[in-house]
């Protein structure tokens, strides 16, 4: 077993904090006169049912179904041997057995809500598998299932100081696989084996790596393969998560070390201003100094059933979508006279902008 996937940890996410979640999930469905909600959740799309339950499924799918009143169920198309493991890390009422999941999440439905005209909540509607959902509109029609999206979005943020807890962990551990990015290193199989190794060893659950293999003709970050040399300047982009919380670093590297171009002291700077600044209440974020232009800024947070999903960018879009004390991720390309730069961090956003995560395990 790989060290991420640990079994439940009480200190990082007590069971009453999913508890909290799961309230506010149901208190916004009277609102909205929601009798049910359901979320789809696979490995690629694990946000909403990991953020309820602490639950994500690496090598199948399950719906997280969720009465205004009553049990909350997982119904996981999982073979019952593995509902010990389920039941040790994640937190929900039942565990249900469900190879047909469609046919299971109907069923459900039948108990939980017999009333065939109440309104259903599906989080995430557009993206779940017509198989999931066709039994459902089969029996009561396509009139029942609302999108419940926006409603999810707004309960989603701001974030609790469990999560945040782990943020900073995952954040921990992204440093941990930068010290390993060491001068000398000619390709991307090369840095990616390092930087795995580090991560994984520090107890990241899943590593996604972008790189820009030469920041005098890119700063785009692409995945790292096939294999692509590394150019005397390049940047590293790491998406890490630690129990469900995810966040993205990225930097600039010299490749046979020595210093920096002046340049990029002059970015750094600037990024770092960004990340603590108050631009992000008016959505627009300032001017780079002479001798710098901000190519693209991006933020993003964890508001639908994707990790990391764009919150506000360049250009359009305003920073402000996001409530205060939302976590977040800034990422900017930046264009200096002597090649690009690029940078990403963790923040958190306030009632007059942002300020960094700090990174303390």
């Amino acid at each position: 077993m790989r060290r991420g996937l640990m079994h439940w940890s009480q200190a990082e996410m007590p069971a009453e904090v999913l508890a909290q979640r799961v309230q506010r999930l149901q208190q916004a469905m009277s609102a909205q006169g929601l009798e049910a909600a359901l979320a789809w959740t696979n490995f690629a799309q694990p946000a909403v049912v990991h953020w309820l339950t602490h639950f994500t499924p690496y090598w199948s799918e399950a719906v997280l179904a969720v009465p205004a009143r009553g049990p909350v169920v997982l119904l996981a198309a999982l073979t019952p041997r593995v509902h010990d493991w389920i039941r040790s890390i994640c937190r929900v009422d039942r565990v249900v057995a469900a190879p047909r999941l469609g046919e299971a999440v109907a069923r459900w439905l039948d108990e939980a809500v017999p009333d065939r005209a109440a309104r259903i909540g599906v989080v995430g509607l557009e993206a779940a598998p017509w198989p999931v959902l066709q039994p459902v509109l089969h029996g009561r029609g396509a009139g029942v299932l609302v999108d419940a999206a926006g409603l999810y979005r707004g309960i989603r943020q701001p974030a609790d100081a469990a999560e945040l807890g782990l943020a900073r962990r995952a954040q921990a551990i992204g440093q941990a696989a930068w010290d390993a990015v060491t001068p000398g290193l000619r390709d991307t199989a090369g840095l990616t084996a390092r930087v795995e190794a580090a991560a994984r060893l520090a107890g990241a659950e899943e590593l996604l790596l972008r790189v820009a293999p030469d920041l005098a003709r890119s700063t785009v970050a692409v995945r790292p393969e096939p294999v692509m040399s590394l150019g005397p300047h390049y940047a590293v982009e790491m998406s890490i998560a630690y129990k469900g919380a995810w966040v993205r670093l990225a930097r600039s590297i010299v490749r046979d070390g020595g210093a920096e171009p002046a340049a990029w002291a002059a970015a750094r700077v600037f990024f770092d201003r960004l990340a603590r600044g108050t631009w992000a209440s008016a959505g627009s974020p300032p001017e780079p100094p002479p001798g710098l232009r901000l190519q693209h800024w991006q933020l993003e947070a964890s508001v639908d059933a994707w990790p990391l999903a764009c919150a506000a960018q360049h250009p359009g879009g305003a920073a402000s979508a996001l409530p205060p004390g939302s976590m977040a991720v800034l990422s900017a390309r930046i264009a200096t006279a002597q090649g690009g730069w690029n940078g990403a961090t963790p923040v958190v956003v306030t009632a007059t902008g942002l300020h960094a995560l700090n990174a303390t395990a």
